[in-house]
């Protein structure tokens, strides 16, 4: 009696937890960059579409064999498109630029430069011990932080 009861219960919420499901799925992948939930996405779309017809235990059945199958046939194609982009910043775009100091820098003591109208610190790569004079030609070599690295210029 309890089980038919239970069951009953169970099967007239079913078509709302995979609703609940589905769109708790997407709104986590719409979140992240990686795709993370796509697959119980569509296990769960599965799922709501047979609530309906079948008992509980077959849709639960559904969405784990659906979840799966997504997840192992379409995986590692996705891992392998998404590791190929690459993501660059606008900031990417400073390494090798060649710019004019406004100010000295040294070892101990932070420069400035102009970088696309902006000024910004700037710093020696930790190895360097030379100081280099304002008006000089650097080359920036990296980002830390918010300093740009930079380093002299050989003529």
């Amino acid at each position: 009696m309890l089980n038919t009861i239970l069951s009953f219960a169970i099967e007239d919420y079913t078509i709302w937890l995979w609703l609940a499901v589905f769109v708790i799925t997407i709104a986590v992948e719409a979140m992240t960059q990686d795709l993370v939930s796509i697959w119980f996405s569509a296990g769960s779309f599965a799922s709501l579409c047979i609530s309906q017809f079948v008992d509980w235990w077959v849709e639960l059945i559904v969405f784990v064999v659906i979840s799966t199958a997504c997840l192992i046939l379409t995986r590692p194609l996705v891992k392998k498109l998404m590791r190929s982009q690459i993501r660059k910043t606008n900031t990417d775009e400073f390494i090798g630029q060649k710019v004019k100091l406004l100010t000295n820098v040294s070892k101990f003591e932070m420069g400035t430069a102009k970088i696309n109208s902006i000024v910004y610190n700037v710093i020696l790569p930790e190895d360097d011990e030379n100081e280099i004079k304002a008006d000089t030609i650097v080359e920036i070599v990296a980002l830390k932080g918010n300093k740009v690295v930079v380093r002299k210029v050989e003529e």
